[in-house]
């Protein structure tokens, strides 16, 4: 049996294509380490069929089996899904671990007759607000071009000669040229005081180790709010300003130890209209742990807590994009 037990239900049918994820996992995020955190996670939280790392190649679950990996139902019923992982790790590690995927995803499409095109080899991103396959995006320059490099790769392992400046989808130029939100943020420890800014993916804030016990979030386009529980105590107030000087508005927290975080972004109207509606995607890992699964706004469905983190956990390291 699976890892993951066929929880997501049975396929019905041969999948009609490939879904292509990068893990956001650091240089510890394996094979190995997802073959022992899955049992333990919450999949409803989302799940891949395979995890491609640097050790090798775990599978996660049958092929005959729907997996939750992409938050659209097309895409979890109908396609099958490579994780390529330790993408917040070294970028040698993973441009070779992607070159796996990508000789996995031709070895999937020609067991079930797919060829590869803009329809059966997909981006996350293309049906979720996300940013992932967010290391694949930014080496092979933007989501156009990651998809081009994929299905162009893959139909070379296939031994095929693949026009992709013909099969690229009116979806994916959109994709690439939709305008980046900026969220910026900082977080405080009692060993530290306040941590230098991080903006989006570039980094995460907080130090292994040292617990946060105050966060100060932005953002450069619509607006925000956003509070932290602190641990053996409640929710504090919701706050919406960046200004680490600004004790009532400003960041939330109160010196505390914090151990949960939530996030709502609020769209523009005229963004929304043009690019459709986002969400804040955050995580948090606790003290001297690997990170818990990234959160959508203060979303509690399809396996969602609607905060990061755990009552009781400190946390030591925060992400936001």
């Amino acid at each position: 049996m699976s890892i993951c037990r066929g929880i997501a239900g049975a396929r019905g049918k041969n999948p009609i294509g490939i879904f292509i994820h990068n893990d956001a996992g650091s240089a510890n995020a394996n094979a190995a380490f997802y073959k022992g955190w899955l049992p333990s996670h919450n999949l409803s939280a989302g799940f891949a069929h395979y995890y491609v790392a640097q050790d090798g190649i775990l599978q996660a679950e049958d092929d005959a089996n729907r997996a939750w990996h992409c938050g659209q139902t097309d895409g979890n019923n109908n396609y099958l899904s490579i994780e390529v992982c330790q993408s917040m790790g070294d970028l040698e590690t993973f441009k070779n671990n992607e070159e796996k995927a990508l000789q996995l995803a031709a070895q999937k499409c020609k067991q079930y007759g797919i060829t590869p095109s803009t329809s059966t080899i997909r981006l996350h991103q293309e049906v979720s607000a996300t940013a992932c396959p967010h290391r694949s995006v930014e080496i092979h320059g933007g989501a156009s071009g990651a998809k081009a490099y994929f299905i162009k790769r893959i139909g070379e392992l296939m031994g095929m000669n693949i026009d992709v400046s013909v099969s690229m989808p009116q979806a994916s130029a959109v994709a690439s040229s939709t305008p980046t939100i900026y969220f910026k943020y900082r977080v405080r420890t009692k060993e530290d005081g306040w941590l230098p800014e991080v903006i989006n993916l570039a980094d995460y804030a907080g130090i292994p180790g040292h617990a946060i016990t105050d966060i100060s979030i932005g953002v450069d386009r619509g607006s925000l709010w956003y509070q932290v529980h602190v641990k053996g105590g409640v929710w504090l107030p919701t706050v919406s300003g960046y200004n680490i000087n600004d004790y009532n508005n400003g960041y939330a927290g109160n010196g505390q130890v914090i151990d949960a975080v939530r996030v709502y972004y609020n769209t523009p109207a005229d963004y929304a209209a043009q690019y459709g509606y986002q969400k804040a995607q955050y995580r948090v890992s606790p003290l001297n742990g690997n990170y818990w699964p990234w959160q959508y706004d203060n979303e509690t469905g399809a396996g969602q807590d609607g905060y990061a983190g755990a009552f009781g956990q400190a946390i030591d390291r925060f992400q936001l994009f």
